[in-house]
């Protein structure tokens, strides 16, 4: 009975299947597999089968094995049926070689004095480059192209050379007093400090004793080009060859004389932009001797906020000035209100408490002899310290630079224009009609300053000590 209920079960359960899944199992699987794969889905392949070709390189490992069994002769007649061949790589180096000797026997043939006479006519950077090409070109030239590059007048040159060896050594940072690669004390721990003359990333013996390049951020504030260096290195080779350029991000407040500053920085092209934002409360109705007293410093007569070396030149203090002479006075309390008129309209009359700028001091300013743009503003910020008056107007002093591409500073065309050491850069030209305030702006926060862009001095004027129409 028990086999008789089985055999039951087992005929209900067939004429309740789908008839195409019944005809499938009762089939045999058709052996439609492809040649050389077995039933796991696996190649089966020789070491000198087709497929081992596949991906069009050789494998090395499988040519020992086949030494080891099949003998040289016939590897070499298999690797020369193969699409290139060894032959053809054999007969392509050897025709390079002959031409390498041909050439080293012309080379061989002109006197060392023709190649020191074409020396003359390089500079010695180029002439050093020259000597270390081959080792017949330094055989030719000796080392008199490297002991000309070492004089200190040609310290520029050794400089330029020396540059060339920035991507060799990570650990090392060039110094410009010096003209040699020091090693850096602190590697990838590299922070500006306030006093940067004995905390140099480096020990150097002329640390001291010469003046270091460097730039002005603001007030009692300077950068140091050898962080340029360092941000620089990092965006153009690797993470140990520099640091981040967040690093350098400081904000900061001189307690002497009111202002707070803020500094950002950021790669863009291979080259570091730098944006200055200084900021201070400004009183309403100030007369032209508080103002002066509110932007200057009595020392050197400098602008407290970040300038370039131009600042005398052009409008830009003129420009402060006016943005200071729109600032609105503050209301009045309603018992002075009824104190100065009687009339109940004028106690009811509130000013407007938002700064109106005016057509000269609203648009940015762009230097036209370096990369460095500027904008004036007038805006509302809180002061915690003052409980009456909380909300106070400010002005806001902004600046935008190109640094350079942190190469060196007297090769830098950008640094060089910032700090005055030339004057044939042109900014409308070289900079285009895409700020760097924009560029700036676009990758940091989104948006670019919505203000249009004028020259800061469009009548190419000059103003140094001898006038002062800029104070």
């Amino acid at each position: 009975m028990a086999i008789f209920a089985r055999i039951t079960r087992k005929l209900k359960s067939d004429k309740q299947r789908p008839a195409k899944l019944r005809r499938r199992n009762s089939e045999a699987p058709p052996n439609d597999r492809q040649e050389g794969i077995n039933e796991l889905g696996e190649r089966e392949y020789s070491v000198w089968s087709d497929a081992s070709t596949l991906v069009g390189t050789r494998d090395h490992t499988d040519m020992l094995h086949g030494l080891a069994h099949d003998g040289f002769d016939i590897v070499v007649e298999r690797l020369n049926s193969q699409a290139g061949g060894v032959e053809q790589d054999v007969a392509e180096l050897r025709r390079l070689h002959e031409l390498s000797e041909r050439n080293k026997t012309r080379f061989n043939e002109i006197p060392a004095n023709i190649w020191r006479h074409i020396t003359t006519f390089l500079d010695p950077a180029d002439a050093a480059h020259l000597a270390l090409t081959s080792r017949l070109f330094l055989e030719k030239l000796g080392n008199e192209p490297l002991d000309i590059l070492n004089l200190p007048e040609n310290r520029h040159y050794r400089i330029r050379f020396l540059n060339q060896m920035d991507a060799q050594l990570p650990l090392h940072l060039l110094c410009f007093p010096c003209g040699v690669y020091h090693r850096r004390t602190n590697i990838g721990n590299e922070r500006p400090k306030i006093d940067y003359v004995h905390n140099p990333p480096f020990i150097c013996p002329k640390s001291t004793s010469t003046v270091l390049p460097r730039m002005r951020l603001a007030h009692g504030r300077q950068l140091p080009y050898y962080f340029v260096q360092l941000a620089t290195r990092r965006a153009a080779y690797s993470m140990h060859h520099g640091i981040k350029c967040d690093t350098l991000c400081r904000r900061w407040k001189d307690h002497g004389n009111g202002w707070t500053h803020q500094s950002l920085y950021m790669i863009h092209e291979g080259r570091l932009l730098l944006r200055m934002r200084s900021q201070i409360f400004a009183p309403p109705k100030l007369t032209v001797t508080a103002q002066r007293m509110l932007l200057y410093d009595r020392d050197d007569f400098k602008p407290f906020f970040s300038v370039c070396a131009h600042w005398r030149d052009g409008e830009l203090m003129n420009v402060c000035k006016c943005a200071l002479s729109h600032v609105p006075a503050p209301p009045e309390s309603l018992l002075r209100q009824i104190r100065a008129s009687p009339r109940a309209q004028d106690w009811v009359t509130k000013p407007n408490l938002m700064a109106r700028q005016c057509e000269f001091c609203r648009p940015a300013r762009r230097c036209p002899e370096c990369p460095t743009e500027y904008l004036l503003e007038i805006s509302i910020r809180e002061d915690k310290h003052d409980p009456v008056n909380q909300f106070k107007h400010v002005l806001v002093a902004t600046r935008w630079s190109d640094l350079g591409d942190g190469t060196s500073p007297t090769a830098s065309k950008e640094w060089c224009a910032i700090n005055g050491l030339k004057a044939d850069y042109d900014s409308f030209s070289s900079v285009g009609r895409r700020a760097v305030a924009g560029t700036f702006e676009s990758q940091m926060s989104g948006s670019i300053p919505g203000q249009r862009m004028i020259s800061l001095n469009p009548k190419k004027t000059k103003r140094g000590e001898d006038e002062h129409g800029w104070y």
